[in-house]
């Protein structure tokens, strides 16, 4: 991906995470972006199909980045865990991707049914996991997407409150979330 592109990308995230659909223009996301506004014109057509790539180039790199290091064929607890570190560090080190993502789904452009072929392109791996460990008896016999909702989606919360000062969230609390999260998904 050419620099230019990425440092657009990155600018209208960090605009719409900031200031809202309203608060981004073609013409702030140069300046942002330290490029003319027809250099824009050169990567995206219009203004929509710009949020649009940034909402999917994002999804791809946050799938991506959860897995790393995940051996997503064998369910249990430190696969789990190293998916849920991934996570919660994603997030920590990305706040802009999660405040753009909230902003995204609140705007026109959202399709829940695009969404949801997203969900099964990016997240696949991820749903398959804990279907795996669902088969295996090691998880609760409820659909796998709910597991993983309700393993990795508070994390998405978790962040958002520690960014904003709310809480304060540290590598010595994440065993005991991860042991947390791990027993709410836990077959009993």
């Amino acid at each position: 991906m050419s620099d230019k592109r990425e440092r657009i990308l990155n600018a209208a995230e960090t605009l719409i995470a900031h200031y809202g659909f309203q608060g981004m223009s073609m013409q702030l996301v140069a300046k942002h972006a330290d490029v003319a506004t027809g250099t824009i014109y050169r990567y995206f057509q219009d203004k929509e199909s710009l949020l649009r790539c940034v909402h999917e180039e994002r999804m791809q790199e946050v799938s991506l980045a959860i897995c790393k290091e995940v051996d997503l064929d064998r369910p249990g607890y430190p696969q789990f865990r190293q998916l849920w570190l991934n996570c919660i560090h994603y997030l920590m080190n990305n706040p802009d991707c999660l405040l753009y993502r909230v902003q995204y789904e609140a705007s026109p452009l959202f399709d829940r049914e695009e969404e949801k072929q997203m969900d099964e392109h990016y997240f696949k791996p991820i749903f398959e996991f804990f279907e795996r460990g669902r088969q295996q008896g090691i998880f609760r016999d409820i659909p796998a997407e709910l597991l993983g909702f309700l393993a990795l989606e508070n994390l998405m919360l978790l962040s958002q409150k520690h960014t904003k000062g709310c809480i304060e969230l540290d590598e010595t609390l994440y065993e005991q979330l991860i042991d947390a999260a791990w027993n709410a998904i836990l077959k009993r």
